[in-house]
This record gives structure tokens, C-alpha cells and sequence, in this order.
């Protein structure tokens, strides 16, 4: 049985949104700024990645025990995602031109993140377990529209692009590690 990944789309998510940049009140150096940033993504990145690893599907056997451990991958992804929320709005806010935009932008990327995260977890538990094929089905869907909702939050990020970040995220540490790269 093959149960949907969305990890890499996670990840690419999670990635776009650093790039973009990110933030909340107080104004902050972008170095600082893109540092406080990619220290919040950095352990969700990783966490979702170890979790993916270890959601084993060669080793799930039957459709319940499919839907107890996607349901539980997706709820540790909402609670790591929230975890970055926290600390990406702790941020500040980028001294920079649309630093404001971008610091909101991010943060309510994430949240939405969060939330798309939260509602998988909660229709993973209402995945038909009667027989591997339904079960299999239903999965892929849920897989897809988690995709098709990541792939629509990191398209939001585009026009948020400003290069005093991009410049200081390729130059801090934290950052060089996000997103497989």
C-alpha cells in the first residue's frame, strides 16, 4: 500500500517562505531578520522530514494502520508548523523595502500552513479502513488536495521577493541547510 508524501511540498513551502523573507512588529536588520527566520524553519523542515522517514509505508499492513499513522504524521506537522509560527512572528518585521508586507505575509503563510496541516489530520481520521482500496484512494486524495492547498500558499509568496533577504539568507548559516540545499 502506497499512502501520499507531501513532505517535498512541505519542504518547498517551508523554503519559498524563507526566501520570500519573514516577521511581525519591530524592525530588525534583514541578517537578523532571515537568521530569526530560518532558525524557526530549520526544525520544522527537519522534523517533518525525520516523521516522513518513519511514516514506513512498506511496513503498514492494513488500511487501519495506514490512517492512525497519517493521522499522526499530519498532527506533529500542524504542531511543528504552529511551533514556527510562534517564533517567525516573534521575527520582527525586515527593515526593508515592503518589510512589513513580508514579514506578514510569511507569518500568515505559515499559519495557513498550520491549518492545512490541522484539516488533513482531522480527514485523515475519517479515512474509510473497510479495505485497502478505498482506504488507498481516499488517501491519494487527501494527498492531493494537501498538495494542491501547499502548492497555492507558496505561489502566494512570490510577489514577496526582496533581495537585501535573498542576500542575507544566502549568507547565513541557518538558511544554506532549508530545502534540501
Amino acid at each position: 500500500m502506497h499512502t501520499p508524501r507531501p513532505v517535498p511540498t512541505i519542504a518547498a513551502v517551508a523554503t519559498a517562505i524563507v526566501v520570500a523573507g519573514c516577521g511581525a512588529k519591530n524592525e530588525v536588520s534583514p541578517a537578523a531578520y532571515v537568521k530569526s527566520v530560518c532558525t524557526a524553519v530549520g526544525p520544522f523542515e527537519r522534523d517533518v522530514a525525520t516523521r516522513s522517514s518513519a511514516l514506513d509505508v512498506a511496513h503498514i499492513t492494513n488500511p487501519k494502520q495506514g490512517k492512525t499513522a497519517l493521522q499522526g504524521f499530519l498532527s506533529a506537522a500542524a504542531s511543528d508548523a504552529g511551533s514556527a509560527v510562534s517564533k517567525i512572528k516573534s521575527a520582527g518585521t525586515p527593515n526593508v523595502s515592503n518589510g512589513k508586507n513580508i514579514s506578514s505575509g510569511i507569518s500568515g503563510a505559515f499559519g495557513q500552513l498550520q491549518g492545512v496541516l490541522q484539516g488533513a489530520a482531522s480527514q485523515a481520521g475519517t479515512l474509510p479502513t473497510d479495505s485497502p482500496g478505498k482506504f488507498k484512494t481516499a488517501a491519494q486524495s487527501l494527498g492531493s488536495r494537501v498538495r494542491s492547498s501547499l502548492s497555492s500558499i507558496g505561489a502566494s509568496l512570490t510577489g514577496l521577493r526582496n533581495p537585501d533577504l535573498e542576500k542575507a539568507a544566502r549568507k547565513e548559516r541557518s538558511c544554506q541547510s532549508l530545502g534540501g540545499g
